[in-house]
């Protein structure tokens, strides 16, 4: 490590950052027919097998539309029958620009499952012999994140599924994506540290008030301890208090957020992968633990309070 370099920006380096490009993307699956099929075997596809990937990048607008109309027998002269086209070539085109990162969300019959997952390459890449129950040629590489059950999520996720277009842009959902999909994560200048709460019982204020509290001081000390110069006062807490629910941590720039987060992590047994922290920055968060035990076992005595899931506290691997 050249010697001006932090002992810390591994750690830093380690964390998921988010870019505002980024496309959040809802692809139906035929009304759950193909979800299994795109989950287990890591991509998603669209049909129209007529249109290949050369014909996508190289006809002009009125030549794809053509290749279209006359593959579903539509006469362009008549309205109806030009707007199926135009829709056709819209979801097709839509496909295609999905980029690398991007994330996207799928639905199971009736909507009752999400998966999230990464698009892997932006490159849509042609299957020739299909298998399986999809005959979509047409696909792009997915890595999928996970699967939850649509009552499990924040009540917002109902709205995704009132578009009935096969392909829709959600991105005036993504803090809600980002906070189901990441646990600690740096975006748009700042750090975010959520915490899932699990309890089902009414939360008791005190309790709450006291968390947040103790929260906001140790990263205000921590602040303080390693120099960061962060303007903590800018730190803000979103709560999303369903049962279960969410409490969505944020604070400038984001070094603090993260110390916290390895700190909480290694407060609660947590181990955290030596190429990640080496042992020079192990030993000084450690130090900094030592300090403020007394904040640290506020935070923890509120992880219990809420019934924080602990499994997830360890954001860092």
């Amino acid at each position: 490590m050249p010697p001006s370099q932090s002992p810390f920006e591994q750690l830093f380096d380690s964390i998921t950052k988010i870019e505002p490009d980024k496309g959040y993307w809802f692809i139906r699956t035929d009304s759950g027919q193909h979800f299994e099929e795109f989950y287990v075997n890591g991509y998603i596809g669209i049909g129209w097998n007529y249109i290949t990937a050369d014909n996508i990048k190289n006809l002009s607008i009125s030549e794809f539309k053509e290749k279209i109309a006359l593959n579903e027998k539509l006469d362009m002269s008549v309205k109806k029958s030009k707007g199926k086209v135009t829709a056709i070539y819209n979801k097709i085109k839509r496909f295609q620009e999905l980029k690398k990162n991007d994330l996207v969300i799928i639905p199971s019959r009736s909507s009752s499952r999400f998966a999230f997952g990464i698009v892997e390459e932006s490159g849509i890449y042609i299957e020739s012999d299909p298998k399986g129950k999809c005959d979509y040629r047409k696909r792009k590489k997915i890595k999928w994140i996970e699967s939850k059950t649509l009552s499990s999520l924040d009540p917002i996720f109902y709205q995704i599924t009132v578009s009935r277009h096969a392909i829709s842009s959600i991105k005036k959902y993504q803090n809600y994506i980002d906070n189901e999909t990441e646990n600690l994560y740096v975006k748009d200048g700042f750090g975010h540290f959520v915490f899932d709460i699990k309890t089902k019982k009414d939360i008791n204020v005190d309790s709450l008030v006291s968390f947040i509290e103790s929260i906001r001081r140790l990263t205000e000390q921590i602040n303080q301890d390693f120099s960061f110069g962060e303007d903590i006062s800018k730190s803000s807490i979103k709560l999303n208090l369903q049962s279960p629910g969410k409490i969505d941590f944020k604070a400038p720039i984001g070094k603090s957020v993260i110390i916290l987060a390895a700190i909480l992590a290694l407060s609660n047994g947590c181990t955290i992968d030596s190429h990640k922290l080496p042992a020079n920055a192990k030993d000084q968060i450690e130090g900094t633990m030592a300090l403020h035990k007394d904040t640290i076992s506020s935070i923890n005595k509120g992880f219990k309070d809420l019934d924080v899931n602990m499994d997830k506290i360890n954001a860092i691997n």
